[in-house]
């Protein structure tokens, strides 16, 4: 029996005695994109060895690896830890998809009808093309380097960390210069412009940003023109409107003139000659 919770997976196993040496799988569980599981190794009614594997390696392409932070904890049926095992940058590829470990004397003490659980707590960080990349990052990196497959190749640095943060500012200037140009302000255009330069600086090959970071430029500046012709043929139209009113005003009066010059006139009672 298995659940999970976000990068935790918690596997209790009620008794050990019916398994005698048989191997135990638990259930595949997903965290960061690949599907785990945990293999325990009965012997003697008492818990030997405890494996973590990738448990879909077998679908990867060859050259897959996974960089993994992960700890396992022992508890027994009193929540008591009885067991912990952390390990830091393991690395799991197509050759080593697993990593066994036998456990201390002390865990051996378990009696055979009691509650064993066994938590599994993952980080994995995920390479590409040497970038230490998160899992929700993954498709944008691949999608990255399989446009432009030369963009980090005269890239300098080696520590990962600093590669992880420029990574995480090339993507951030990938969605920036993706958005509608009425989407960014000229404040932020400024900025992307300084941030592009400087890592076209220290070694990214970032013409087709450039070139489309121009391509905005030239949007942003016929979309000003345009506003400004716009907004002086608004004022032209706002002023013929006018005099047409004022003609139209100054028609009605003429009109009026017109009207009253042609009544005929009254003639008072005493210019009555009949």
């Amino acid at each position: 029996m298995g659940s999970q919770v976000d990068s935790k997976f918690t596997w209790v196993i009620k008794n050990l005695a019916p398994f005698g040496s048989q191997i135990i799988y638990s259930d595949s569980f997903v965290i960061s994109g690949c599907k785990w599981r945990l293999i325990a190794y009965p012997k003697s009614k008492l818990l030997n060895y405890l494996t973590l594997e990738v448990a879909d390696s077998e679908s990867f392409p060859i050259g897959w690896r996974r960089l993994a932070n992960f700890s396992v904890t022992i508890l027994n049926k009193a929540l008591k830890q009885i067991y912990r095992r952390q390990v830091t940058q393991q690395w799991f590829d197509h050759k080593t998809p697993r990593l066994s470990f036998p456990l201390m004397k002390t865990t051996l003490g378990f009696l055979v009808d009691e509650e064993v659980k066994i938590v599994a707590e993952i980080d994995v960080e995920v390479i590409i093309n040497g970038f230490e990349v998160l899992p929700s990052q993954v498709k944008s990196v691949n999608r990255l380097f399989k446009r432009q497959p030369d963009i980090a190749s005269k890239f300098p640095i080696n520590n990962p960390l600093l590669k992880t943060s420029y990574m995480n500012v090339l993507l951030s200037l990938t969605r920036a210069l993706h958005l509608s140009p009425q989407k960014i302000s000229n404040g932020d255009l400024s900025d992307t412009e300084t941030t592009l330069a400087h890592m076209k600086s220290i070694g990214f090959k970032l013409d087709w940003l450039e070139k489309k970071l121009g391509e905005i430029k030239e949007k942003k500046a016929k979309e000003k023109a345009g506003k400004i012709k716009i907004q002086n043929t608004e004022e032209k139209l706002k002023d013929l409107k006018q005099k047409c009113l004022d003609l139209e005003a100054q028609l009605e009066t003429e009109k009026a003139e017109v009207l009253a010059a042609s009544a005929p006139l009254l003639l008072s009672d005493d210019e009555d000659v009949f």
